[in-house]
């Protein structure tokens, strides 16, 4: 199952996919145009994407057909919902908020067993998170060469380059995400995921 382009975004799509196995109701926390709440429905999840965009979700809906996949207009914050979720992911879009606060609200969220993914921007802090900062140069260079790369401004989808430092990042997911994976990975994302007790 592969998405229709590729960015530094949709390349960890299968990464997400394959961290919410098993999760019946999924949330995906700024999605955009659809493209992982699509392929998730595909996957057999049922699945509501919220996004700030009116254009972001409009698009969404136009390809949503016959699949279990819900997209609501709206910030996280105001977000209404009567079920617990059993999985609720980030991509590139945690950074777009309050980081500590959403968290917070996404594990009240979160069904007994339910886990948290998110694929994330945040800037160097360590000397080996810079050390991190310039391997991954080159082979993110060379993927994007050959996958032709479109990049989210091409596609419509509002981004935002203010980002947490990785130091805010760990300290956050220390105190709010206790036992939390977390690791720096290519096309300049750290993968955090966590499950509920």
């Amino acid at each position: 199952m592969t998405a229709r382009y590729w960015n530094h975004n949709s390349a960890y799509y299968p990464w997400v996919i394959a961290q919410t196995h098993g999760c019946r109701r999924v949330l995906d926390v700024g999605c955009g145009t659809g493209e992982l709440a699509l392929m998730l429905a595909r996957d057999g999840h049922s699945v509501v994407g919220i996004d700030p965009s009116e254009e972001c979700v409009a698009a969404a809906r136009s390809r949503a057909g016959n699949a279990d996949a819900r997209f609501v207009c709206a910030l996280f914050e105001d977000f209404c919902t009567d079920e617990p979720f059993d999985a609720i992911t980030f991509v590139a879009s945690l950074h777009h908020m309050d980081m500590e606060r959403a968290l917070a609200r996404t594990k009240a969220l979160l069904a007994p067993g339910g886990v948290i993914c998110v694929v994330g921007l945040a800037s160097p802090s360590t000397p080996l998170d810079h050390a991190v900062e310039v391997l991954r140069v080159v082979p993110s260079w060379i993927s994007s060469r050959l996958h032709h790369m479109r990049t989210s401004e091409e596609l419509g989808v509002p981004t935002s380059y203010d980002m947490p430092t990785m130091a805010q990042v760990r300290e956050v997911a220390s105190r709010l995400l206790l036992g939390a994976s977390l690791r720096l990975s290519l096309h300049w994302r750290y993968l955090l995921s966590w499950r509920k007790a």
